[in-house]
């Protein structure tokens, strides 16, 4: 991939910057011959340790224009010891794409704030998701919206599996266009992780068990990260549409996603009914010893979250 003049100075900028930040003692470099001029490496000594020679070095940090190879760029991260997210400003910077080097992002990588602020969603229906598209978090609306969804065993709780679930299927009058898209939006957010043992299991798993799912993966089919709306027949509020929102999480490989009415402001008040009930039910099982007052229009509300329906200490996201 072409780069621009002003990214060939950036990366100059950048390598000049890091090499100066690693102390030759930090590499095995012991013995220093002279007296040195700038803190950190020289260019010969980082030459060295990256494998390339000392006139092709100076030239990138001169802003030459030369090309960079991925093979040259995953030597000098590793001489220059970057981290995972300077090793991908690094590629970047060069016009290549960053090294696959990471599971997919879990429960326990997203920070409690934005497990609270998901909370503040209900009873608009909204989750987490990470960039293998399993659902690492989620509301009661998400829950009522989705009935079938705490039925599924842990490694199925992912929005592709969903979509091919017979449940869903019943649920989306446009199934083979939502089905599409899905796929679609799948192959082109993963594009650069599936080589990743865990992203190629979703996908040997469901060709195994969907053939569906294996003559759209071969259709190559791209789409975009955009707002969207979907129509659903659900079993209770009966034909709906919901568009929906993602919003990228800051600091962690995850999106946060929620659905909102487009037409029928009245969905509001219908989700938050079905929100209450499930809590009723909830509490209603969980025994005598358990029996909490459900709040209401008129009881108040979740001290931590005054529009949460969900009472203190009954939590709806957790796995």
């Amino acid at each position: 991939m072409a780069i621009t003049e002003q990214q060939r100075k950036e990366l100059a900028a950048f390598l000049r910057n890091r090499r100066e930040r690693v102390a030759p003692e930090a590499v095995g470099i012991k013995n220093s011959y002279g007296r040195r001029r700038t803190p950190g490496l020289r260019r010969e000594e980082l030459a060295h340790l990256a494998g390339v020679s000392v006139t092709w070095y100076t030239w990138l940090e001169q802003a030459r224009k030369i090309r960079v190879s991925s093979q040259v760029l995953n030597g000098l991260a590793r001489a220059l010891q970057l981290d995972t997210t300077e090793t991908g400003h690094l590629f970047r910077l060069a016009g290549e794409l960053p090294p696959v080097v990471q599971a997919p992002c879990s429960r326990e990588h997203i920070p409690e704030q934005y497990l609270t602020f998901l909370e503040f969603q209900d009873p608009l229906p909204a989750f987490i998701v990470n960039h293998r598209f399993d659902v690492l978090a989620w509301n009661q609306g998400f829950c009522a919206l989705f009935p079938y969804f705490e039925s599924l065993g842990h490694s199925r709780r992912n929005t592709l599996f969903m979509m091919f679930d017979e449940r869903a299927r019943e649920m989306h009058p446009n199934w083979e266009q939502d089905a599409l898209e899905a796929v679609a939006l799948f192959r082109a957010q993963a594009a650069d992780q599936l080589a990743h043992p865990a992203y190629a299991k979703v996908i040997e798993d469901l060709k195994a068990e969907h053939p569906e799912f294996q003559e759209l993966w071969e259709r190559l089919d791209l789409a975009p990260s955009v707002p969207s709306v979907r129509c659903f027949d659900h079993p209770t509020l009966g034909r709906i549409e919901l568009g929906y929102v993602k919003l990228r999480l800051a600091g962690v490989d995850a999106t946060l996603v929620v659905y909102q009415p487009v037409l029928d402001s009245r969905l509001v008040a219908r989700f938050r009914d079905l929100v209450e009930e499930r809590i009723r039910v909830r509490l209603r099982s969980a025994g005598p010893l358990s029996r909490t007052p459900v709040p209401t229009e008129r009881a108040g509300r979740h001290p931590a979250n005054p529009r949460s329906p969900w009472p203190a200490g009954v939590g709806g996201n957790s796995l």
